[in-house]
C-alpha cells in the first residue's frame, strides 16, 4: 500500500506533518522549522531546506500580518542551488514585494535573471540593489557578468548568422557548378612563338618553374627571401618578462600581459583553503570557571564555494561565497568533548554575517555539553565570537588582494 503522507520518507516529517490550529503554536513551530531549515542548508540538503522554508511560509501566511520577507529570500537561495531558477525568481519578487529594501532579494533576483538569459532585467535588478546599498560590490559583479554574457550572446548569434550565410553561399556555388560546360574556346596562335595559349586560362600565368598560378601572384626572389629571414619576419618570438626597471603599471591590477585592462579573472580557492586552515585552527578560549579548561578549534574541513578576483574596465572585484566546517574540542577537568561549527554564507558583503550551526558529538559528557551551551553556542561570548572575528579579518585581507 502506498503511503498518502508526502513527507513520510523525510527526516523532518514530524514538523512537516504538524498542523497546529492556534497562533502561538504556529509561531513556535515556525521557529523550529526555520532552525531546521538553516541546518538542512548547511548540510547541503536542499530538498529538505526547500520543504522547511515552504512550511514556515505557509504557517505565517495563515496568521494575518505575520509574513516574513527573509523566508522567501532564503527559499530563493535554496532553489537557485537546486536549479529551480523560475521559482527562485518568483520567491525573490515576493520578498521584494514584502520588503523593498531587502538587499539579498535583489542579489538573488539578478542571479536568477542571468541564468534565464534575461540580461537587461538582471542589470536593472542589480542596479536597484546597488542604489539601496552602494557599498555592496557584489552588485557591480552581477552587472559586469550580465553585460559580458549579453555581449557574448550577441557575438554568438552574429557568428551563427555569418555561418548560415556562408552555408547559403556554398550551396549556391555548388548548384551553379553543376551547370553544363560551355563550348570550348579555340586555341589561338600568338604569332611570336610556337606556344599556344588557352583563352579559358585568362587570369592565370605561368611561373618560372612552369606551374600555373594566379595572375596576381608575385614570386619572391632569393635575395628578398634572404632579407626577410635576416629580419626575422614570419617567425614566432618569445615574449620577454618585465625589465629590470620594473613592471609597467597594469590597468585594473590585471596580469603583466593584460596591459589593455580587459576582463581577466583569477581563482582564489587555493589561497582560501590554505589561509583559512592555517589561521582558523588553534583558536582558543579559556573557560572562566573554577575547574579550569579550554575550548579550541582543531580542524577546518569541507571548504566549498567560490572565490575569485576579476579585473574589468580598470576595476578589481572580489567574489566570495564560502561554507566550511570548524571542528572544536574542549577539556573540562578530566572530561573532554568535541563538536562542529558549520559556517555558511561567508561573503564580502558588508553587514552580512555568516550563518552558524553548532553540532555536539554524541559521546560528549553532560558536563562538557553544558560548557558548549554556555561558551560555543552563544554568538556573544566564548569561542564563536573569536572565530567570527578571525573570519572577518581573513575576508578583509582577501578584499585587499
Amino acid at each position: 500500500m502506498i503511503s498518502s503522507n508526502p513527507f513520510g520518507n523525510n527526516r523532518h516529517a514530524d514538523v512537516l506533518n504538524e498542523d497546529p490550529t492556534d497562533d502561538d503554536a504556529k509561531l513556535r513551530l515556525v521557529a523550529e522549522v526555520k532552525h531546521r531549515a538553516k541546518g538542512a542548508f548547511g548540510q547541503k540538503d536542499m530538498p529538505s531546506a526547500e520543504l522547511l522554508y515552504g512550511k514556515a511560509i505557509k504557517l505565517l501566511d495563515s496568521i494575518p500580518g505575520k509574513s516574513e520577507a527573509a523566508l522567501y529570500s532564503n527559499r530563493a537561495m535554496v532553489r537557485l542551488n537546486m536549479g529551480k531558477v523560475e521559482q527562485a525568481l518568483e520567491d525573490s519578487n515576493k520578498c521584494i514585494e514584502l520588503d523593498g529594501t531587502f538587499i539579498k532579494a535583489y542579489h538573488r533576483k539578478a542571479q536568477a535573471l542571468i541564468r534565464l538569459n534575461e540580461w537587461d532585467d538582471a542589470i536593472v535588478a542589480a542596479k536597484k540593489g546597488q542604489e539601496i546599498e552602494p557599498s555592496n560590490a557584489f552588485f557591480q559583479e552581477l552587472i559586469d557578468n550580465a553585460e559580458n554574457a549579453k555581449a557574448k550572446d550577441l557575438e554568438d548569434k552574429a557568428k551563427l548568422k555569418r555561418d548560415a550565410q556562408d552555408v547559403r553561399v556554398e550551396l549556391h556555388n555548388a548548384s551553379t557548378a553543376r551547370a553544363p560546360p560551355g563550348k570550348k574556346e579555340k586555341k589561338v596562335e600568338t604569332g611570336d612563338n610556337d606556344d599556344e595559349s588557352d583563352i579559358s586560362m585568362r587570369g592565370y600565368k605561368t611561373r618560372a618553374d612552369g606551374k600555373k598560378t594566379s595572375y596576381f601572384h608575385t614570386d619572391i626572389s632569393d635575395e628578398a627571401k634572404q632579407l626577410i629571414e635576416q629580419q626575422g619576419y614570419g617567425k614566432p618570438h618569445k615574449l620577454e618578462g618585465p625589465t629590470e626597471a620594473g613592471p609597467a603599471e597594469v590597468k585594473g591590477g590585471g596580469s603583466q600581459w593584460n596591459q589593455a585592462g580587459t576582463y581577466e579573472e583569477r581563482g582564489m580557492m587555493k589561497w582560501v583553503e590554505d589561509t583559512f586552515k592555517q589561521r582558523l585552527v588553534g583558536l582558543k578560549f579559556d573557560i572562566p570557571t573554577g575547574c579550569g579548561g579550554s575550548i579550541s578549534t582543531s580542524a577546518i574541513e569541507n571548504i566549498k564555494g567560490d572565490a575569485n578576483i576579476s579585473c574589468s574596465r580598470g576595476k578589481r572585484r572580489h567574489l566570495l561565497d564560502l561554507s566550511f566546517d570548524v571542528q572544536f574540542t574542549a577539556t573540562v577537568g578530566d572530561a573532554s568533548g568535541t563538536g562542529k561549527i558549520a559556517i555558511s554564507e561567508v561573503t564580502t558583503v558588508a553587514d552580512d554575517a555568516p550563518d552558524v550551526k553548532i553540532e555536539v558529538d554524541g559521546g560528549t559528557p553532560a558536563a562538557v555539553r553544558e560548557v558548549f551551551d554556555a561558551f560555543v553556542k552563544p554568538a556573544g561570548q566564548g569561542l564563536q565570537p573569536l572565530l567570527l572575528a578571525e573570519i572577518q579579518k581573513l575576508v578583509e585581507e582577501y578584499k585587499d588582494k
